[in-house]
């Protein structure tokens, strides 16, 4: 039987690409040196709300995997899909990657780079997510395990992950350091990146997922009931990240490790009420749809607007630069994908299983009767 779609993260996972693309947009243009304080300001306000965006990400790929499977689970399936659908792409993508961003030095150690997720430097995220899809029916058994526990066995798992994950964060450094050199011996940088981008230091965003997963209806309700305590924490934690961002605030740990996850709260309460907007819902849906092959070439995609931008326009300004490449980016990116998904088995290029040619007239057709 199938299950009920879940718009809001749809809508969601578009919003977490959106915000990929605002970090190496926006994010990178307000580092620029000599940028004028109007600038600098909008930029890094934009970049710490787009800071969230792998915990973002992290929390769909956790409740989305438990939503699917966790009341029937088809392990050849499973395997065969992600093969199909993330792995090779991920593959394909991380040449491509070291073509375009001219790291072909790379490909002499090729496999060891594509396990470190350093096709490129934003693929760190994929070498770390292939690892967690390829362990995921471990964690499925474990989690479905405890959760038939009870509610106290529940509550207090969470706690003790939320702990550990607490201090995981205070000593990451330390601890990256003893597994490299425990499994290595003699780490080389690349190897110390293959231990750094483990979901050791990310998980907990993961698990939050599997929770809202497991408990769906239970949490939306409950989110939605303290949607008002919820958004305004977030604005206080916005507050001290940015305040913290531009050096005006020290770090504090415990504010840095609840913004993320207030963040994911905040934009899934706004998600949930986007989601009834059909116009909204279907752009959105549409970025979401291919916001894995986008967030493996967006980089290149970037790399491209602001050249012709600059050239093109001749466009100094780090705001409106910045800006404009990151709605282009956001806009062409999906489409370009779209439009490659018409070709025979492009499922291992783009993760979407690839449309038929004879239905571009009926796609035409659809969209035509939506603007209508």
């Amino acid at each position: 039987m199938n299950k009920t779609r879940l718009k809001e993260i749809d809508i969601l996972r578009a919003t977490a690409f959106i915000f990929v693309v605002a970090q190496h947009t926006v994010g990178g243009f307000s580092n620029v040196e000599g940028i004028n304080f109007f600038d600098y300001t909008i930029l890094k306000f934009l970049y710490v709300m787009a800071k969230t965006a792998v915990p973002i990400f992290l929390f769909i790929s956790g409740l989305s995997l438990f939503y699917v499977y966790s009341d029937k689970f088809d392990w050849k399936k499973y395997y065969i899909k992600r093969l199909e659908y993330i792995f090779i792409p991920y593959i394909i993508w991380s040449a491509i990657n070291m073509v375009k961003l001219g790291n072909t030095e790379r490909f002499k150690d090729f496999i060891v780079q594509v396990i470190a997720g350093n096709g490129g430097f934003h693929l760190w995220y994929m070498g770390m997510i292939v690892r967690l899809y390829l362990f995921f029916p471990i964690i499925l058994f474990v989690a479905k395990k405890v959760h038939l526990m009870g509610t106290k066995v529940r509550k207090a798992v969470f706690i003790g992950l939320v702990v550990l994950y607490y201090f995981i964060s205070k000593y990451q450094n330390s601890i990256a350091d003893n597994i490299s050199f425990l499994i290595f011996r003699n780490p080389s940088e690349i190897q110390h990146r293959i231990v750094n981008i483990s979901i050791l230091f990310w998980f907990l965003y993961f698990v939050l997922g599997i929770y809202f997963a497991l408990n769906y209806s239970y949490f939306k309700k409950k989110v939605l009931e303290y949607k008002g305590i919820i958004l305004i924490g977030y604005f206080l934690l916005f507050i001290y990240a940015y305040l913290n961002e531009v050096n005006i605030v020290g770090f504090v740990r415990v504010l840095s490790l609840l913004y993320p996850v207030f963040s994911i709260l905040a934009f899934y309460i706004i998600c949930v009420f986007l989601s009834d907007k059909k116009r909204i819902y279907n752009v959105m849906n549409f970025i979401g749809k291919y916001s894995f092959v986008s967030y493996m070439a967006h980089i290149i995609v970037i790399n491209y607007v602001v050249n012709e931008i600059r050239i093109n326009l001749y466009i100094k300004d780090y705001l409106v630069l910045g800006v404009l490449a990151w709605i282009i980016t956001v806009i062409i990116t999906p489409v370009l994908f779209s439009i490659v998904s018409y070709i025979p088995y492009s499922q291992y290029i783009t993760g979407v299983k690839s449309k038929s040619i004879l239905n571009i007239r009926k796609l035409f057709n659809n969209e035509y009767k939506e603007a209508a």
